[in-house]
C-alpha cells in the first residue's frame, strides 16, 4: 500500500480539527439536556436562597439567648408559634423567645439561628434549650448559594446531573445547547457480518461499529449506521456520498488489507480529497483523513483495539471543537512498574493499567485483541523522540 505521507499526531489533529466548524444551537427542555453542550454562559438571574431559611427542623431562637446551656442547665424560652411551609412571612422573635421551624422555612426577623428538636424539650408553651447554638447554625443566608448576576457556568459545560439541578433552581427551563453532532458510521469489509448474527467460517462479527457508536453516545453525539458496506468502489461511494451530505462527520470503520484501504482512499479522493494518509503512530498508522464538501472524514484502521484508539485520540478533540466543548481530559501521573521500549520516530499509544500499588504496567497484545481494551484503565502517549521509559519514570495516563 502506498502512504501519501506519514504525518506527526500532531500534524494529523491540526489538519482533522481544521475542517471542525461550530454546531448551531437549540433550546431542549431541561429534562431532556443533561449530557448536552451548553452554547451560552449562565449568570444567576436571582439571589439563591431569597430568604434566610432553616435546613433542618428545630426552632428559630437567638443564639444569644441559648449561651451556657446544657442537659442539666437548660435554659427557658417562650414558644411563640409555628412556621409554616411556603408562608411569606413568619414573624419575628423577641429576647428569650422561639418558633418552631421546618425544614425549608422562612427564618423569623430576630432569629439567627436553629436549634434542633433533640437538643430541646416542650413543656406547654415553654421550651428547654439543652445546648448552646452558634449564630447561623443551621441557618442558610440570602444569597449564600449564589447571588444574582453571578457567573455559575461557561458557554461548552457539560450538563450534568449536579448542572440540571442548579439549571432548575434558576427556572432555566428551556435551555440552550449545541446541537448534537450527527456522526455517520459506515462498516467496510466482505467478512463482516451483524453482531447478531452467526458469522460463517472466514467471517467475524462487526465490532468496530458498536464500539464507535458506544464512543459517541457516551460523547453526546448522534450516531447513523449506513450499513455494512462491500469492499468495492461502485458499493461504497453512493454511501459514503449520502452519509457526507447527512451527517457533521463520517467515519470509516475497517479496510485492514492493501486492497481494503486502497478502495476507500480512492472513493474519498473522487467525491472529495485525501488530506492526510498514514500517520506516525502506533496503533494507528494506516489512518485517513480527508473531506467531501467540508465535511470531516475519518478512515479507521479494521483492527477494533486500533480503531478505538484513534477514535479516543482524533475524533474526541474534533467532536469538543465542534461543540465548543470544554473538553475535560482524565488525566493521572503515576511511576512506571517495568521498563518497556518504543521504536523511535513514531508515537506508539500503549494501553497501561494501574496496579495495586498506584504504579503503571503495560498491558501487551496485538492490535486485533479485544481484551486489551478491557484489561486496561487508559493509555499512555510515548512521544516519537523517545526509544521508551525506564522503570520508575513518571508518566501521563489517560484513562478512558
Amino acid at each position: 500500500m502506498r502512504f501519501l505521507k506519514l504525518v506527526s499526531v500532531e500534524e494529523a489533529e491540526k489538519t482533522l480539527l481544521s475542517l471542525a466548524k461550530p454546531l448551531q444551537t437549540e433550546d431542549v427542555a431541561l429534562e431532556n439536556a443533561c449530557g448536552r453542550i451548553l452554547a451560552e454562559s449562565i449568570t444567576s438571574p436571582e439571589d439563591i436562597p431569597g430568604f434566610d431559611r432553616s435546613i433542618k427542623d428545630g426552632y428559630a431562637v437567638r443564639s444569644a439567648d441559648t449561651l451556657g446551656a446544657g442537659e442539666n442547665k437548660p435554659k427557658l424560652l417562650k414558644m411563640t408559634g409555628k412556621i409554616a411551609m411556603g408562608e411569606n412571612t413568619s414573624g419575628s422573635i423577641g429576647e428569650k423567645e422561639a418558633k418552631y421551624i421546618p425544614t425549608g422555612g422562612l427564618m423569623p426577623a430576630g432569629a439567627d439561628s436553629v436549634i434542633m428538636q433533640e437538643n430541646t424539650e416542650l413543656l406547654g408553651d415553654t421550651l428547654l434549650i439543652k445546648a448552646s447554638v452558634n449564630p447561623g447554625l443551621d441557618v442558610l443566608k440570602y444569597n449564600e448559594d449564589f447571588s444574582k448576576g453571578e457567573m455559575v457556568f461557561a458557554a461548552g459545560q457539560k450538563i450534568t446531573a449536579q448542572t440540571a439541578g442548579v439549571l432548575a433552581s434558576f427556572g432555566y427551563d428551556p435551555v440552550r445547547v449545541r446541537k448534537r453532532p450527527r456522526v455517520g458510521i459506515i462498516s467496510t469489509g466482505n467478512e463482516l457480518v451483524l453482531p447478531s448474527q452467526t458469522p460463517a467460517v472466514g467471517q467475524i462479527r462487526d465490532t468496530n461499529t458498536t464500539l464507535i457508536r458506544a464512543f459517541m453516545i457516551e460523547r453526546g453525539a448522534d450516531p447513523v449506521f449506513y450499513g455494512i458496506i462491500r469492499d468495492e468502489a461502485e458499493a461504497l461511494t453512493p454511501v459514503l456520498s449520502k452519509a457526507a451530505a447527512e451527517c457533521d462527520l463520517v467515519i470509516l470503520s475497517g479496510g485492514s488489507s492493501k486492497d481494503e484501504r486502497d478502495v476507500t482512499t480512492k472513493v474519498i479522493e473522487k467525491l472529495g480529497k485525501v488530506l492526510v494518509h498514514g500517520v506516525s503512530v502506533a496503533p494507528g498508522k494506516p489512518t485517513i483523513i480527508g473531506s467531501i464538501n467540508e465535511v470531516p472524514i475519518l478512515g479507521l484502521p479494521g483492527h477494533p483495539a486500533s480503531t478505538y484508539m484513534i477514535t479516543t485520540l482524533f475524533a474526541g478533540p474534533l467532536l469538543a471543537k465542534m461543540t465548543e466543548a470544554s473538553e475535560k481530559t482524565r488525566m493521572i501521573k503515576a511511576p512506571l512498574a517495568i521498563s518497556f521500549p518504543s521504536e523511535k520516530g513514531r508515537e506508539d499509544l500503549v494501553r497501561v493499567k494501574l496496579n495495586q500499588n498506584g504504579e503503571v504496567e503495560p498491558v501487551l497484545g496485538k492490535s486485533g485483541l479485544l481484551n486489551t481494551l478491557v484489561r486496561s484503565d487508559g493509555y499512555i502517549r510515548v512521544p516519537a523522540g523517545r526509544d521508551g521509559y525506564e522503570k520508575g519514570d513518571i508518566v501521563e495516563v489517560f484513562v478512558w
